[in-house]
């Protein structure tokens, strides 16, 4: 018999108390970044100190509020995306990247600094909101919400890996049991079911038989970490819209619109962090002179540092490294496809249709090993669990 889990209230009081204590912090440093001027000798220093202020404050904190690890996972996630976001404006700022306007006045640097999706500026200033861009927001917050309960009511029984658990009841094993749950578990069962689709089973199912699946995959992740970061980011925009700010989108459809390696990471795929390391990293490198390829490596090398301090400090026995191996390989990729691009196949590419596009794109994204995502499923305390407890869920009883 089904039955109804409601959302837990623990983690999601801990969440807002930890970001509240955040947000303090975020205005300080607001205060002091902007007094520090543009002086990267200043700045950087002063950026490595507020990336620190986390881990000084996390065992003390978590023993005076009483709480579990588990209970306090989704408010340290949020906290260290917000430091991060700090540290890079900082960054910013110290190599002439910040966005014209966002430094224009104390009061704008705070609410840029503060900002969990960055505002968009024009001719010096911030611009307005469309008429109807809130309540097109919130709408979509709420279509995301009950998205991801529905996608966490369907995969979650099944340890969140629906297409290795339906291949391992059917009987099918080796090559081609690989291969369906390294595609099919990428998305978990749910991008294509278009014929299409079988076009880079025969390519997977060679990659397939290099590893166990049920470890190296990119096993039911990208669409349950898509909804999630889609509703952190909306509602991140909607904090933004309400103070009369026109927020950047969040995601452009990476998943079921994005043809290449580079489309995905470049285009589509969570453009907040995507135009923060843009500015942070990639800029600065290729405007000194940096060949476009190495500055693409060292530019998801920043997102592999990102990571691994997101994770550091909100999953607990995270191996640190495992997500560098994932970013730098992906990193590799876009390299690769660079160097393809300069050969006559390039036409070839243009010239698929949009299913045979994407499933490429899967089953290139799947080449690397999804170290990645398997840290948000196999901890101890994973952090899709966190996720789970965020929504109304649907369980089967055996």
């Amino acid at each position: 018999m089904p039955s109804l889990l409601l959302p837990d209230a623990q983690p999601i009081l801990t969440a807002l108390a930890i970001l509240a204590l955040t947000a303090a912090c975020r205005f300080g440093f607001a205060v002091v970044t902007r007094l520090l001027g543009t002086s990267k000798r200043l700045l950087w220093p002063a950026a490595g100190a507020m990336a620190s202020l986390p881990f000084v404050l996390r065992e003390p904190l978590l023993a005076w509020w009483g709480g579990t690890y588990a209970d306090a996972q989704l408010g340290s996630f949020l906290a260290a995306t917000a430091f991060a976001w700090c540290f890079f404006r900082a960054i910013e700022r110290s190599v002439g990247t910040t966005p014209v306007g966002a430094a224009a006045s104390l009061a704008e640097w705070i609410f840029y600094m503060s900002a969990d999706v960055d505002p968009r500026y024009g001719d010096g200033r911030p611009l307005r909101p469309p008429p109807g861009k809130l309540q097109s927001q919130l709408a979509k917050l709420c279509a995301t919400y009950a998205a991801t309960a529905a996608f966490v009511s369907a995969i979650e029984p099944f340890g969140f890996r629906p297409t290795a658990a339906v291949c391992e009841a059917c009987g099918v094993s080796g090559p081609l049991a690989a291969a369906l749950v390294r595609v099919g578990d990428n998305l978990s069962g749910a991008a294509f079911r278009s014929s299409a689709a079988s076009a880079p089973l025969l390519l997977a199912s060679q990659l397939g038989a290099l590893a166990e699946p049920s470890r190296n995959l990119l096993s039911a992740g990208t669409v349950l970490i898509y909804l999630f970061l889609s509703l952190l980011l909306t509602l991140g925009s909607i904090l933004v819209l309400a103070q009369g700010h026109d927020p950047i989108d969040g995601f452009d459809n990476p998943v079921f619109k994005s043809c290449s390696p580079r489309e995905f990471w470049g285009r589509r795929w969570n453009l907040q962090v995507n135009a923060m390391l843009k500015r942070s990293c990639y800029k600065p490198l290729a405007g000194a002179g940096l060949a476009a390829p190495l500055a693409t490596l060292a530019t998801f090398g920043a997102s592999a540092g990102f990571h691994e301090y997101q994770f550091a400090l909100s999953m607990p026995g995270y191996r640190v490294g495992t997500a560098s191996v994932f970013f730098l390989g992906q990193g590799l990729l876009l390299v690769a496809q660079s160097l393809l691009e300069a050969t006559p196949l390039r036409h070839l590419a243009s010239r698929a249709p949009l299913p045979l596009g994407v499933a490429f794109n899967i089953t290139a994204l799947s080449l690397v090993p999804d170290y990645f995502i398997c840290n948000w499923i196999d901890l101890p305390t994973p952090l899709f669990g966190a996720v789970a407890r965020l929504v109304p869920r649907i369980m089967w009883a055996a």
